[in-house]
């Protein structure tokens, strides 16, 4: 019989049933459009920039070690609203004070602002694909395009989640189909003694737009 109670974990799960962020949880950008929690019956939060290039970020705590967690799991289901010519990230990041996108696309490169950071990312000036991103150590990792089975719908939830293990290695699944290169971890994305948090970012397009979470998640093993 299976002795296993799941208590080597740590847990983070966040379905935006409050009234209002949570401040001690979360830091955002308090010079723009803040981020509001909806009163849907699961709870989300959301964002609508109205500026042309106005950023609105939402970052948790860092407190997520690859090298000591061992295996980190990311969580967040996430949907573009009203159009989806924005640009947006979803991951984790070193970073959770500064008020930058952690990766970025630029003119078919990558624009980096963290020292270490993984997740998707979308640019409407770029396409219409995810991209699978990375950076460590200040190096930029590959910019893998998603299929476009994988490619955002206005108004349509998709579930994104990213495992790091012991080494750094990434895995990223979309809806909860892999769709890392090959079906391969991505090999030492991240430095494993980088400290992480929570990191999702919607940047205004010129166009009206904003973003929906349904729900946060990041799991990680008992340092």
């Amino acid at each position: 019989m299976s002795t296993d109670t799941s208590f080597g974990e740590v847990r983070f799960f966040d379905d935006f049933t409050d009234d209002t962020v949570d401040t001690f949880v979360y830091d955002i950008d308090t010079d723009r459009t803040a981020w509001a929690i909806g009163q849907a019956a699961n709870g989300v939060i959301t964002c609508a920039g109205t500026t042309n290039g106005d950023l609105e970020k939402i970052a948790g705590n860092c407190n997520w070690v690859a090298g000591t967690m061992g295996t980190i799991v990311f969580e967040a289901r996430v949907q573009l609203d009203t159009s989806i010519t924005q640009g947006c990230f979803i991951g984790l990041s070193d970073d959770n004070t500064t008020d930058e996108i952690p990766i970025d696309l630029d003119g078919g490169t990558l624009s980096t602002t963290a020292t270490d950071a993984v997740g998707f990312v979308y640019d409407s000036q770029e396409g219409t694909s995810w991209y699978c991103c990375s950076v460590k150590a200040g190096s930029d990792g590959a910019q893998t395009e998603c299929d476009a089975e994988f490619d955002p719908v206005a108004e349509t939830y998709q579930t994104f989640r990213i495992i790091v293990n012991l080494a750094g290695d990434v895995r990223y699944f979309i809806n909860g189909k892999e769709i890392t290169t090959s079906g391969a971890a991505r090999s030492a994305a991240v430095t494993t003694t980088a400290v992480l948090c929570p990191h999702v970012d919607h940047l205004n397009s010129g166009t009206a737009s904003g973003l929906t979470m349904d729900y946060l998640y990041v799991s990680g093993g008992r340092a």
